[in-house]
């Protein structure tokens, strides 16, 4: 019998290892095989990766949008490149037909792909004053942190909904699996 894979939190730029007794079991709905094991992190670790994003968040703002679009493209590859694994993934945990976890794997990258085009599209405007002679200049910027809840029933693409506009548009962002009781 093989011992089941656990799979740590990952802040703050490394895998951190979990200590304490409480895990979530990802298991295969239509087997009820247990899959792996995923930490129940506590209110602590959500505030290190809260803190980790805020510290992040000045250095990825100041990046020039394209080169933001440069790591959404890398993040879209990567999909692209581990799409079996990836598709087969959403079959086991979510019990998802096979054709529709790869469209959801296919879908996710274009999305990614086509949210990094936004980079050149990411402008402020200037709009005419109520006063004669004078404009308004409006400049987006980020507004800091923000987090993502994965779903249950389109777990890779929907997270990717908010993933990439907050990536492009120089926000952070702490993504959750979402707990489902039984």
């Amino acid at each position: 019998m093989t011992a089941t894979v656990q799979h740590p939190m990952y802040i703050d730029g490394q895998f951190v290892i979990w200590q304490g007794n409480n895990w979530i079991d990802v298991v295969n709905p239509a087997t009820e095989e247990r899959l792996s094991r995923i930490p129940d992190g506590d209110a602590e670790h959500a505030r290190l990766a809260i803190d980790a994003a805020e510290r992040a968040q000045p250095a990825w703002e100041a990046l020039p949008a394209i080169e933001r679009a440069g790591w959404l493209r890398k993040i879209a590859a990567g999909i692209r490149a581990r799409a079996p694994e990836i598709a087969q993934m959403i079959v086991s945990e979510g019990g998802k037909i096979q054709q529709l976890a790869e469209v959801e794997v296919g879908f996710t990258a274009d999305y990614i792909e086509y949210m990094a085009e936004w980079a050149r599209r990411y402008e402020g405007e200037i709009l005419q004053s109520d006063r004669p002679g004078e404009n308004i200049f409006v400049f987006k910027r980020a507004l800091g942190v923000t987090t993502g809840i994965l779903p249950w029933n389109f777990p890779f693409f929907l997270i990717a909904r908010k993933l990439a506009p907050a990536l492009i548009t120089g926000n952070t962002i702490v993504i959750k699996t979402q707990r489902i009781h039984p």
